[in-house]
């Protein structure tokens, strides 16, 4: 747990989110668990209607929120730059996290630091670098990381995609993994009756997913195509889709070009996902890029054997064959493939989530999370080289 000198200082977290997902149910997680271990914490965050359910949530742990309206204009800069100096000023020689899902933005809040007298800085980015990314990209970055203490990637392959795309100082750039709260996310979670709920045959097996159906990285259709596979081979399967999003009409129309309109199930953004996903026997995620995707997460959680692409987290989370499939991208075709080697090998099934499970139990839970993050706190306020030894080469380390 944290020691006692992390409590000395508080912490304030910064996001501009506009609607709910991984990075506000990561920020939501973090703020609680820092709260649990005695850290004051405030939240910068948009009034935007859309994160409504997150800045409900963090006022019910205990957070300070502070719901700032989105100012574009260069006019509104400097009253802006002003506001954060007067939110910051009260949670004076504390700490400064930044949450974005690209590479840019925070500027006025970084700015604003130093004046209100905060000790630190840190930014952690949720998702790989998105091209096009210029030269005039590369320098503004490396002027912002300048001020910045460290730098958090959710996973290896985005700290990797960061430094060789935008230039980053990989001695300043850190990797710490999404957490999953093991007791929400469990086999043991008492699953709703989908099949009464849709009209579903008490033996029909079931294939889900979960994703945001507004994004086309998402790979959704390629969901759709590998379900047209599966329910070729499998007739008795069902595929139910949890998220909502603009895309779903599209996704629908395609479900019925195919022929499985009546086997494929949109359920819309639910509460009661883990209730959901316990009455999934496979879960296939198809997204072509992410950085470390919650949904896989809680599905190797809930024990159930998982067919993946290798994006984001997933080459660390899954060992192909051992406690998942990894699939090649945008290859609806592999993805079927393992699919029902799953339906059809309920015992290999039931063994590959038992991996999964003890794999989060293990390196990606939220206590993990949040403890990583502290001590990442600990070291910024404390240290004015903000690369620690033990990210220095064996040679350095020694003399270190």
């Amino acid at each position: 747990m944290v020691r006692a000198l992390d409590r000395r200082f508080p912490v304030v977290l910064f996001t501009n989110s506009m609607v709910m997902g991984g990075l506000e149910e990561h920020v939501l997680q973090l703020s609680t668990g820092l709260i649990e271990r005695g850290f004051r914490v405030g939240v910068i965050c948009s009034t935007y209607d859309g994160i409504r359910p997150l800045r409900e949530a963090l006022a019910k742990s205990g957070a300070i929120v502070h719901a700032l309206p989105h100012r574009r204009s260069l006019v509104g800069a400097i009253p802006r730059t002003a506001t954060f100096v007067d939110i910051l000023r009260r949670y004076r020689g504390g700490v400064l996290h930044l949450h974005f899902t690209g590479y840019k933005g925070g500027d006025l809040a970084t700015a604003a630091a130093p004046i209100a007298g905060i000790r630190a800085v840190v930014r952690s980015v949720h998702l790989p670098p998105v091209p096009p990314i210029t030269g005039r990209d590369r320098i503004a970055i490396r002027l912002r990381d300048r001020q910045l203490a460290r730098v958090i990637c959710v996973s290896e392959q985005t700290r990797r995609e960061h430094v060789t795309a935008l230039g980053r100082d990989p001695r300043r750039c850190t990797v710490v993994h999404n957490g999953v709260d093991l007791r929400r996310f469990s086999p043991d979670i008492e699953a709703i009756d989908v099949r009464a709920e849709f009209g579903l045959d008490r033996d029909a097996p079931i294939v889900g997913t979960v994703s945001r159906l507004g994004e086309e990285r998402k790979g959704m259709r390629y969901f759709i195509e590998a379900a047209a596979i599966v329910a070729a081979r499998v007739p008795a399967a069902r595929f139910l889709i949890v998220g909502e999003g603009d895309l779903r009409p599209a996704l629908e129309q395609q479900a019925a070009s195919l022929g499985i309109g009546a086997k494929v199930i949109f359920a819309g953004q639910r509460a009661d996902v883990p209730a959901l996903l316990t009455a999934m026997r496979v879960f296939a995620s198809p997204t072509l890029y992410e950085a470390c995707q919650y949904n896989l997460l809680e599905a190797m959680a809930s024990a159930l054997p998982v067919v993946t692409t290798p994006a984001g987290v997933a080459p660390e989370a899954v060992e192909d064959g051992v406690s998942g499939s990894l699939v090649p991208l945008a290859d609806p075709s592999a993805m079927a493939e393992s699919v029902v080697a799953l339906l059809r090998d309920p015992d290999r099934a039931r063994e590959l989530g038992s991996r999964a499970r003890a794999v989060v139990a293990s390196r990606f839970s939220v206590d993990s999370m949040v403890d990583s993050i502290s001590e990442i706190y600990r070291d910024a306020v404390g240290q004015t080289d903000v690369i620690v030894a033990s990210e220095l080469p064996e040679v350095e380390r020694q003399s270190a």
